[in-house]
């Protein structure tokens, strides 16, 4: 009875989450056990065809591009937010606000219009060619849109604050006595980065990897304006399946099997920060 009642202000949040996360979860696999019809209409007639096909050799590259742009833009995100992160959280008190602010002000606009931005810095008629011509640097506009490497530079733009945020967390927390230390016993600022400051940072990077890397298998939206549809990745083949194949059950088996690399990574990101106490959950 006493834990019931310690538990009492934690049942409406579970029962919420249930609700908007469980039973549409719920929803997902069941349909992704069905069948359709050659309208495309749902038939509720089990099987495994579903997910036979994501074994079909075009499918798995369809995932293998997109654990590839995901890792990738993990990767990019941390080689820059990790110093971006790490000075931010040395900074005086005002100047470290005024940095976070900075750091968190793309999301006061939309991740769509952010996007166009991006076409109109490369696009053919963009900023940069226009730039590059007049200066007869170049004598015909170059070609920077409808790459893999364009929809990753998108993406790492996209999502380079979380793991800003993620590691400056863990670098605020850090004990400044230890640092100190090293310094007193002679270690240059280099050695004590290296074996003090980045292994007790790693919940941050870890974290931040993770905060990148899931976020990134589902902006079909980027891939689709930077990229012209070239590359297809996971978000553009479940919405595909969705509105223009009309195979709902097929895309349901897609996105469980997104899911189920989801859980992979959240499974390494539990493992790797498992002895600190320092996480996202």
């Amino acid at each position: 009875m006493k834990k019931f009642k310690q538990n009492a202000p934690a049942i409406p949040i579970l029962a919420w989450i249930g609700l908007l996360v469980g039973v549409p979860l719920i929803f997902v696999v069941v349909l992704s056990f069905l069948s359709r019809d050659n309208l495309g209409n749902i038939v509720f007639q089990f099987t495994l065809e579903n997910y036979k096909r994501i074994f079909d050799p075009i499918y798995l590259k369809v995932f293998l591009n997109s654990f590839l742009l995901a890792a990738l833009t993990a990767i990019i995100t941390l080689l820059i937010g990790y110093p971006v992160a790490y000075f931010t959280a040395n900074l005086e008190s005002k100047k470290r606000s005024l940095a976070i602010g900075l750091i968190m002000l793309p999301f006061w606009i939309s991740s769509l219009l952010r996007t166009y931005g991006w076409i109109i810095l490369l696009g053919n008629t963009g900023l940069i060619n226009n730039i590059l011509l007049r200066m007869n640097i170049v004598k015909s506009p170059l070609s920077m849109m409808y790459k893999f490497s364009t929809i990753l530079i998108g993406t790492a733009y996209m999502l380079i604050p979380f793991m800003i945020i993620a590691i400056y967390n863990s670098v605020d927390k850090l004990d400044k006595s230890l640092l100190e230390a090293s310094s007193d016993l002679g270690a240059s600022k280099w050695k004590t980065f290296f074996n003090i400051t980045l292994p007790l940072t790693i919940p941050g990077i870890a974290g931040g990897f993770t905060l990148v890397f899931i976020p990134s298998l589902g902006l079909f939206f980027i891939s689709d304006l930077l990229g012209g549809g070239k590359t297809i990745f996971l978000g553009n083949l479940i919405n595909t399946q969705v509105t223009k194949g009309r195979n709902k059950p097929l895309a349901a088996a897609f996105s469980v099997g997104m899911i189920i690399l989801v859980l992979v990574v959240l499974f390494i990101y539990s493992r790797v920060t498992k002895d600190n106490k320092e996480g996202l959950f």
